[in-house]
C-alpha cells in the first residue's frame, strides 16, 4: 500500500511542478508596460500610460506616431485576436485550426474580402492609407521584436503571426458589415419555408407595422422562387454570424443641465472573450480622442474627440438580395441572362487544412454576386439546375467606409460630421451625433439599392432582370435629422421612416420595445444628468413583457398551483432584475408557448427556438385558434385555448419542483466564449469569464437568453452591450465608459477579466487622462533616431 500511495504522490507532485512551471512561463506572454522600448518608423517619443484598470492614456506629438503606438498596444494585449479576425476574413482559419473551420473559410473565399479589401485599400486617399500604414508599423514592431513570448493562443495552436498589412484592418470592416446585415440569411429561411408553406403563412411569421408603407410594388412569386432549390443556412459560428441590436439617442442642451447635449450609446453584439472593444484616450497637440477602438484598426469607432461625439446602431436596411441563377443545360459554366447565356466569373480557391491535405475547390460569380451555392452547408445539389448568387452592397471595390471613419475622428461640427459620413457605404448604420456648438443630429447613410420590383424578402429569379436593382437610394435622401424640435433622437434599430418615405429601405423591422422605453425615460426629466442616461442605459423594464402578459393572464387557471403563477406575474413589474423570480417564470412560459406555436415548423425550427415576443403577440392576437398550428402538441392538446392551459400547467408544476427560489440572476447568467480555450476541456472552465446578469431581450439593457434549453431552467444570456458610453457635450472629459471584460486578451493578465462586475453593475469609469490610482504603468516609445529623454 505505500509504494502505491508514494507512486502517486510522486505523480501528483511532479503534474504540479509541470503545471507551475507551465504558468510561470506562460506568465512570461504578458506584454511590456513599463519601461522604454526603441522603434524605427516614430518620429517622435511616445507615451503609453496604464492606469490600475488597465486603461491605455497614448501621449503622441502627431497622428502618425498615435496610429503606430495604437497599433503596438493593440498587439501587446489583443495580438491573437486580430489574428483570428484577419484568418477569419481571409478563409484562412483551417491552417491552424484544422478541419473544424473548413466550411467558414470556404464561405469566407466565395465572398472574396481578401481581394475585395486590395481595392477597398487602393481607393483610399493617401492621408487615410498613411494612417494605415502607421498602425501597420505598430502592430509588426511588435511581431518582430517582442521580448515576452506570445499569447497562450498561438502556443496551443502552435504558430506564429504572420506580418501585418495595411489591407488587414479593413478585414474588420467587411467582417462587421456581415455580421450587421441579415437579409441574406431570412431569404435563406423563407425559401426553406417556401417548400412547405405558403407565402401567406411565412409572412405572418414576422408582424410587421401596421402602418409599413407600400412603398414599391409587390412582385408575383415565379415559378423559380418555388422550385426545391435547397439552401441552408450559412455556416458562421455564433461568434461571426449576423446578430442585430444597439441602443443610442442624444438630447439637446435644452433638456440636460449643463445646457449642452448628452449622448448615450451602447451597441450589442456577442458575448466573448475578449470583448471586441479596447478603450483608449489619444492625446496629440492638435486632437484628443477618447472611446472604443476594435483591435486592428487603427481609428477611434466610437467616442468623441475634442468637438463632437458619436454613436451607432445598426439601421437594417435591406443591403443584400438573393437571385436564382439558371444554368445553361447543355453547358454548366455558364448561366441566363436577359441577354442570353453568359459565362461565369471563376478561380480556384485552395485552403490549407492543418494535419491534412489542402482542398481546392472553383468561387463563382454571375453579374449578381458570388454563387454562394457551393458555400452552403448540404447545398451542392444542382439538378435542379439553378444556383443562388448574393448581391450586397457591401461588395463593391469603391467602397470607401475606411475613409468615412477617418474623416469622423476630425469632424468639429455637424457640417464636417455631414460630409464625412457621404463616404459611409456599408454596413448601413443609424449614426447619432452632438458636438459642442450644442447641435445634435442622426443620420443613416449607407449603400441601399433600389429594386425594380419586389421587397427583399424572398429569393428571385435572376434571368429575366425584372428583379436587378436599378439604383442606390441617394445619400442626400437617406433618413436624416438635425435638431428636431422635441429636442431629442432615439434609434434602437426601430424603423426609422414612415409612409411619406419615397425609398424601401427595409420591409422588415425590429420591434419598437427598446425605444420606447427610451423615450419613456428621457421625457421623465427635462433637465437630465449624465448620471440620468447611465441609469437609462442599465434599465431592466420590458415593455414586451407587460403587453404580452395581458394576453397570458387570461389563461384559465386549471389548479392552485397554475393560479398562484398567474397571481405572481399579475404583480409582476416587468423588471428583469438579479433577484427577482417573476421572469423565471415568464421566460418559461415563453419559451412553452413557443414550442406550442412553431415548434414542429417543417423546416429550421431552431430558428424559432429564441422566442420573438411580438411574434408570439401578435399570433396569439390574431389567431386565437389557430396559432397553435406550427407548433409541438403538449400532451397531446389539438385545441389552442388548451395549449395556453396546458403551458401553464407546465409552468406551474415545474416551478413548485424547483422549490420557489430560483433568481433571473442565477440562471441568467453570462458565460463570455473563447474561440480557443472553450474548445479545450477543464482548461476552458478554468479560464471561463462567468457573471449573473439582469435584463432581458427586449430591456434596454440588453440580455437576450437563450431558449434552447427553456426545459432545464437555464436561460444563459447570449447577446447585449459590448460597450456601453455617455457623452457630456459641456465637458467631454466628464464622459463615461464600460466594456464588457478587460483590456488585455491574456488570461494570464489581471486586466482580462477586470471590467466583468463594472460592466454587470454600470459602474462606469473616465478616460479624462488622468489617474484616481497611485498605481500608473508608464511605457516609453522613442524613435531609434533620438534619445531617450
Amino acid at each position: 500500500m505505500k509504494p502505491l500511495f508514494f507512486c502517486l504522490a510522486g505523480l501528483f507532485l511532479c503534474v504540479l511542478l509541470l503545471g507551475s512551471g507551465m504558468f510561470f512561463w506562460l506568465r512570461g506572454s504578458l506584454p511590456q508596460l513599463t519601461g522604454s522600448i526603441q522603434m524605427d518608423n516614430l518620429q517622435e517619443k511616445v507615451d503609453v500610460i496604464r492606469d490600475a484598470n488597465g486603461l491605455v492614456t497614448i501621449r503622441a506629438q502627431n497622428p502618425n506616431d498615435a496610429y503606430h503606438a495604437l497599433g503596438f498596444v493593440h498587439a501587446q494585449d489583443r495580438l491573437w485576436q486580430m489574428d483570428f479576425m484577419r484568418r477569419a476574413g481571409s478563409g484562412r482559419l483551417s491552417e491552424v485550426v484544422g478541419e473544424a473551420t473548413l466550411n467558414i473559410d470556404r464561405f469566407m473565399r466565395t465572398l472574396g474580402f481578401r481581394e475585395l479589401v486590395e481595392a477597398n485599400y487602393a481607393a483610399l486617399p493617401i492621408r487615410v492609407q498613411n494612417a494605415f500604414k502607421s498602425y501597420s508599423d505598430g502592430v509588426n514592431e511588435y511581431i518582430d521584436n517582442h521580448a515576452s513570448i506570445l499569447s497562450p493562443e498561438f502556443h496551443l495552436l502552435n504558430y506564429q503571426p504572420e506580418e501585418w498589412k495595411p489591407t488587414d484592418s479593413l478585414l474588420w470592416g467587411r467582417l462587421m458589415a456581415l455580421q450587421l446585415s441579415d437579409n441574406f440569411n431570412l431569404e435563406l429561411l423563407r425559401q426553406r419555408l417556401l417548400k412547405h408553406l405558403p407565402v401567406e403563412e411565412i409572412d405572418a411569421f414576422w408582424p410587421g407595422d401596421n402602418k409599413d408603407p407600400a412603398i414599391i410594388r409587390q412582385f408575383d412569386l415565379s415559378k423559380a422562387v418555388q422550385k426545391e432549390i435547397f439552401a441552408d443556412k450559412h455556416p458562421l459560428p455564433w461568434s461571426l454570424a449576423p446578430k442585430d441590436a444597439s441602443n443610442a439617442w442624444v438630447v439637446s442642451g435644452d433638456k440636460t443641465i449643463t445646457g449642452k447635449p448628452i449622448l448615450a450609446n451602447d451597441p450589442h453584439l456577442a458575448l466573448d472573450a475578449p470583448g471586441p472593444w479596447y478603450l483608449v484616450r489619444i492625446e496629440t497637440p492638435d486632437y484628443t480622442w477618447a472611446g472604443a477602438t476594435s483591435p486592428g484598426v487603427p481609428f477611434l469607432v466610437l467616442g468623441h474627440n475634442n468637438h463632437i461625439a458619436w454613436g451607432f446602431t445598426t439601421t437594417h436596411g435591406d443591403t443584400q438580395d438573393l437571385f436564382i441563377e439558371k444554368l445553361n443545360p447543355d453547358n454548366p459554366n455558364q448561366y441566363l441572362t436577359p441577354e442570353g447565356y453568359e459565362n461565369f466569373e471563376e478561380n480556384t480557391e485552395t485552403i490549407f487544412i492543418k494535419n491534412r491535405p489542402s482542398q481546392a475547390f472553383p468561387v463563382r460569380k454571375s453579374r449578381h454576386g458570388p454563387i454562394l451555392s457551393s458555400a452552403l452547408n448540404n447545398s451542392s445539389n444542382k439538378s435542379d439546375g439553378h444556383l443562388l448568387a448574393l448581391a450586397w452592397t457591401a461588395l463593391r471595390k469603391d467602397d470607401l467606409t475606411a475613409q468615412a471613419l477617418y474623416d469622423i475622428n476630425y469632424a468639429k461640427n455637424s457640417d464636417d460630421f455631414l460630409r464625412a459620413v457621404q463616404n459611409f457605404h456599408s454596413p448601413q448604420q443609424t449614426l447619432v451625433m452632438a458636438d459642442r456648438q450644442g447641435n445634435i443630429q442622426l443620420m443613416a447613410p449607407g449603400r441601399v439599392p433600389i429594386r425594380n420590383q419586389g421587397d427583399g424578402r424572398y429569393p428571385v429569379a435572376g434571368w429575366t432582370g425584372n428583379n436587378d436593382w436599378i439604383g442606390i437610394i441617394p445619400q442626400k435622401d437617406l433618413p436624416q435629422s438635425l435638431n428636431p424640435q422635441n429636442k431629442k433622437l432615439v434609434t434602437a434599430n426601430n424603423k426609422l421612416v414612415d409612409g411619406d418615405y419615397p425609398y424601401l429601405v427595409a420591409k422588415d423591422w425590429p420591434n419598437s420595445y427598446r425605444a420606447r422605453r427610451i423615450h419613456q425615460l428621457l421625457d421623465k426629466s427635462n433637465k437630465l444628468s449624465v448620471e440620468d442616461n447611465q441609469v437609462i442605459q442599465m434599465d431592466t423594464l420590458s415593455i414586451a413583457a407587460l403587453e404580452v402578459l395581458d394576453i397570458l393572464l387570461m389563461t384559465p387557471a386549471v389548479d392552485p398551483e397554475s393560479e398562484v403563477i398567474k397571481q405572481k406575474l399579475s404583480d409582476w413589474d416587468g423588471r428583469l432584475t438579479l433577484n427577482a423570480t417573476e421572469p423565471v417564470i415568464f421566460y418559461h412560459w415563453i419559451y412553452w408557448l413557443n414550442q406550442a406555436a412553431f415548434g414542429n415548423l417543417p423546416t429550421d425550427a431552431s430558428s424559432f427556438q429564441t422566442p420573438d415576443i411580438l411574434r408570439l403577440q401578435r399570433r396569439l392576437s390574431a389567431k386565437p385558434d389557430s396559432w397553435c398550428r406550427y407548433g409541438e402538441k403538449l400532451a397531446n392538446e389539438e385545441n389552442c385555448v388548451a395549449q395556453m392551459t396546458e403551458s401553464l400547467r407546465r409552468v406551474a408544476s415545474n416551478y413548485a419542483l424547483q422549490k420557489n427560489d430560483l433568481s433571473w440572476g442565477e440562471l441568467h447568467s453570462t458565460s463570455f466564449q473563447h474561440q480557443i480555450f472553450d474548445r479545450i476541456p477543464i482548461l476552458g472552465e478554468l479560464l471561463k469569464l462567468k457573471i449573473a446578469t439582469p435584463g432581458g431581450h427586449d430591456t434596454i439593457n440588453r440580455a437576450s437568453p437563450s431558449m434552447k434549453s427553456g426545459g432545464l431552467w437555464r436561460f444563459p444570456n447570449v447577446h447585449g452591450p459590448s460597450f456601453r458610453a455617455v457623452y457630456d457635450l459641456d465637458d467631454l472629459d466628464n464622459s463615461r465608459f464600460l466594456i464588457a471584460t478587460g483590456q488585455s486578451g491574456n488570461p494570464l493578465s489581471k486586466f482580462y477579466g477586470n471590467f466583468l462586475l463594472r460592466w454587470r453593475d454600470g459602474n462606469y469609469v473616465k478616460l479624462d487622462g488622468t489617474s484616481t490610482e497611485n498605481k500608473v504603468q508608464r511605457l516609453t516609445l522613442n524613435a531609434k533616431n533620438t534619445n531617450e529623454n
